[in-house]
């Protein structure tokens, strides 16, 4: 038997702290080695590695931001079209508060200029986060499981690593465990679950993977309060349609043009385009899938697919898949620009009417090839969603030493990565197994309502953006999972658990 001495809520606050200062060390420790610049063979630009690929993408939208900040434009008008709302504003308001540049006067990122508090900041957000859910689980949950819980979350390092860098999946947790602390509260409460809706709208500025969230969790309330349910879920569609609004006013401030849908919604969309394939025309009329959205399956599906149907090569699949789109745009006169005119260089179009025929056809074009081949498309997606199951414990920490995440002297294309594997797959089992446990025990003993709802959520990455077999997008479902290594944890420890 466990000890029951050492669980209390007093070693939950103190796991808490010790987490918080564990992380802020590793931000340090990453800031001392690599807040710098360097030079590198693939750009003749210095890089900072830190604040490359897509996050040097955020970084040089937030000083866009900052810009206009500072010429003094109207909130509304800030910025352009970006794949999130939110994290690139929280950016630039810290630089803008701390009157520190982002770019240097050369056009490289700035060193030395307020990193270390930006991070110590938006960590002490998440274990504060971490504290009010652990104030609330245990509440429902026996002392030691909820030890357990927090242990999880406080120093599971596939969610740790997050903490030390600038990637926005910390702040994305952070949200995850306020709207985790009210699905569990399960409140009838009007105004509670209002707050339940702005913290969704919140987590879709951030990461706008996760807009249909809210269909488990209308799903939950439906299922829970039953005949209060209309009510219920109204005020959490309030509360989420308050924040929706206020992307849409920007967004029509900015364009004259009113849509709220800006990132890849990339695996509904796929299933969406799919049904709705054979209706489409073409047309001008509004939309909402922005040109992320419709080059999605262009880029990362149609090669894959077309190579496997036809036993070709990855490269000559690009490589006949872009003839077309050049021939394409031929035909139909369209006026583009491209650097280099190959499979990846989508090219600039100015002109409003032909970028939209232009991403509609990349679409369409990327379909025929998925629907006519749903044999090869079926094992892409189950070998994909694999991938993105096998945890990476060790990303942030390769992504800061190597130059690039993909490319010929890459992360994923170096001996490190094939090393780490077998380590990974160990881990990884290591972790289901408890959380396979967790789960049948939960499922045995607990609100059976809950637990097929944070079962939902957990798997929803896999339903969204499984396909394209990045395990860094699973890793918010280890926030819900969570749940299920406590119990697992102090089921296995104990044996038996009384309640």
């Amino acid at each position: 038997m466990i000890n029951h001495k050492i669980f209390s809520r007093l070693s939950i606050n103190i796991l808490i702290i010790l987490s918080f200062l564990v992380s802020i060390s590793l931000s340090f420790n990453y800031l001392s080695k690599y807040d710098r610049l360097i030079k590198t063979e693939n750009s003749e630009k210095l890089i900072h590695p830190m604040l490359k690929s897509a996050v040097g993408i955020h970084w040089s939208e937030a000083a866009q931001i900052l810009n206009d900040i500072k010429d003094k434009k109207n909130f509304f008008e800030y910025g352009k079209e970006y794949d999130e709302f939110l994290p690139q504003r929280v950016l630039a308001l810290y630089y803008y508060v701390i009157d520190e540049p982002i770019y240097d006067e050369n056009g490289n990122f700035e060193t030395n200029n307020g990193k270390f508090l930006y991070l110590i900041l938006k960590t002490l957000l998440f274990y504060l986060a971490l504290t009010y859910f652990a104030h609330k689980i245990t509440k429902i949950l026996p002392i030691k499981n909820c030890f357990f819980i927090v242990l999880f979350l406080g120093l599971e390092p596939t969610i740790f690593q997050y903490h030390s860098s600038f990637w926005n999946e910390s702040l994305f947790f952070t949200f995850q465990l306020l709207l985790f602390s009210y699905l569990i509260s399960a409140s009838s409460n009007l105004s509670s679950n209002f707050l339940m809706g702005i913290i969704l709208g919140t987590m879709y500025m951030i990461s706008q993977e996760s807009f249909y969230l809210f269909i488990p969790i209308i799903l939950f309330q439906l299922l829970t309060f039953k005949r209060k349910s209309p009510k219920i879920i109204g005020s959490c569609f309030l509360g989420f349609a308050f924040i929706l609004s206020i992307i849409t006013y920007h967004n029509y401030k900015r364009t004259n043009n009113i849509f709220f849908m800006n990132s890849c919604f990339l695996g509904f969309a796929f299933i969406l385009s799919i049904i709705t394939f054979h209706n489409y025309k073409r047309t001008n009329n509004v939309f909402f899938m922005n040109d992320g959205v419709k080059s999605a399956l262009y880029l990362y599906i149609a090669p894959n697919i077309l190579s496997m149907s036809k036993k070709i090569s990855y490269v000559e699949a690009t490589s006949e898949i872009n003839l077309k789109k050049l021939d394409w745009i031929k035909k139909n006169n369209i006026n583009a620009s491209f650097k280099k005119k190959n499979f990846r260089d989508l090219g600039t179009i100015n002109n409003e009417d032909d970028r939209l025929k232009y991403y509609n056809y990349l679409q369409y074009s990327a379909l025929n090839i998925i629907i006519k081949n749903p044999i090869e498309t079926a094992k892409f997606i189950i070998k994909k969603n694999l991938h993105t199951l096998v945890l990476n414990p060790f990303y942030v920490n390769n992504y800061h030493k190597f130059e690039s995440v993909k490319g010929e002297k890459a992360y994923y294309k170096s001996e490190t990565h094939t090393n780490e594997i077998p380590y990974r797959i160990i881990y990884t089992a290591f972790l289901y197994i408890i959380i396979l446990i967790g789960v049948l025990f939960s499922w045995k003993n607990y609100n059976k309502i809950l637990i097929f709802s944070i079962i939902m959520l957990a798997l929803y990455p896999i339903f969204i953006l499984g396909w394209m077999g990045a395990n860094r997008y699973f890793v918010p479902s280890l926030i819900y999972l969570s749940f299920f290594f406590g119990n697992g944890m102090t089921y296995i420890l104990n044996k038996k658990i009384k309640f």
